[in-house]
């Protein structure tokens, strides 16, 4: 990978093809990166694809066998669904107890998505993922705490909101309630602002479920650009700064304009992970009656799996414009392919144009 970043940067400097040497330093590696991605837009480190596959491999293997993770009998509520249906023994825990299970989605999710946002913050900021981000590291980040802290903190508050947003859009609170003369949009807005006294059975499950989706959509991006300036008790800015992040989440996240590979590495799982557990609340309502349709086992599910698919979709959509972006290089000097097409053409008419007087000539 090195040597197709270096011929490139041979070829849009109008250079023949030199010979390589290997870097001397830490730096070196990645001054090259950097002087490839101002000539190629959509060019990548050579860290991300390992480390996207590696993300995913490790978040996929955590919500599959933490919850397998033997612990004592715990108050949690039992199974409400399917308890006479058979199904596989790799999915008994898993089923089991879906509070549990989400609580350990929760916990490695909370683990591996800060990892992959600090690499995606080091991507934005400083443009490569390369080895010149272990000196920094050593030497330390003055601000990493701060923005960790803001990221959390705005995660929470997210995750708040997610919470009332999923009760609204119809998951359970509280078991057999029933209002006569009340819409159940007037009731679920009642309980949401005075819970009866009844026991709320089902907040941990819509809790935990908004905190997932919280890691999942909110954190990298306010880790790795910083949170949106929205008047929360955060870490305040400058007023300028705050302009800057507001229309840098709208350009991003609403507009879905992005202009660099990283930003499509916070876009689209962003975007994958809520249309995932959009998706995945359709199992629920059908009438099976198997342990893995409890809520909320499947938005849970359906999230994660979202989330996945769109980090690997970023990927593949990024080496996809890299290639293309570099398939544009002339190798005679840096002209697009149209331009060397048409040279090619005009040097065969002239050949053609030639080639008749000189027949002409020897006769």
């Amino acid at each position: 990978m090195a040597t197709v970043r270096k011929a490139l940067k041979n070829i849009a400097s109008g250079k023949g093809p030199q010979k390589l040497r290997p870097p001397t330093n830490f730096e070196s590696d990645d001054s090259a990166e950097i002087e490839l991605a101002s000539l190629l837009p959509n060019a990548i480190p050579t860290q991300y694809p390992p480390l996207v596959l590696v993300h995913v491999l490790l978040l996929s293997a955590a919500l599959v066998l933490l919850p397998q993770t033997p612990l004592p009998d715990l108050p949690l509520p039992p199974p409400a669904r399917g308890l006479d249906k058979p199904q596989h023994p790799f999915l008994v825990p898993i089923t089991a107890r879906p509070v549990l299970t989400l609580a350990w989605a929760c916990l490695g999710a909370t683990l591996l998505v800060p990892w992959w946002a600090g690499s995606l913050r080091r991507w934005l900021h400083d443009g490569t993922l390369g080895s010149r981000n272990i000196q920094l590291r050593l030497r330390g980040d003055p601000h990493k705490r701060r923005d960790i802290w803001n990221a959390f903190v705005f995660t929470g508050y997210t995750a708040l909101m997610l919470h009332a947003v999923i009760i609204l859009f119809g998951a359970p609170f509280v078991q057999y309630v029933s209002v006569p003369h009340v819409s159940p949009l007037a009731f679920r807005l009642f309980l949401l602002i005075l819970p009866p006294s009844l026991p709320p059975r089902y907040v941990p499950h819509t809790a935990l479920l908004a905190f997932l989706l919280s890691i999942y959509t909110v954190f990298p991006p306010a880790y790795a650009l910083g949170p949106p300036r929205l008047g929360l008790p955060l870490l305040s800015a400058s007023a300028s700064s705050a302009i800057l992040q507001n229309d840098l989440w709208i350009r991003i996240f609403v507009e879905r304009n992005t202009k660099k590979p990283a930003e499509r590495c916070l876009l689209y799982p962003t975007y994958g992970a809520f249309l995932g557990a959009w998706f995945g609340v359709i199992p629920i309502g059908l009438d099976w009656d198997r342990p893995w349709q409890a809520y909320p086992l499947t938005p849970a599910a359906g999230a994660s799996l979202g989330y996945m698919i769109g980090a690997l979709l970023a990927f593949g959509v990024n080496v996809i414009l890299f290639f293309a972006d570099a398939d544009r290089l002339d190798p005679s000097g840096g002209a697009d392919k149209g331009d060397l097409k048409s040279t090619r053409q005009k040097d065969r008419e002239e050949k053609r144009a030639i080639l008749p007087g000189l027949s002409r000539k020897k006769d």
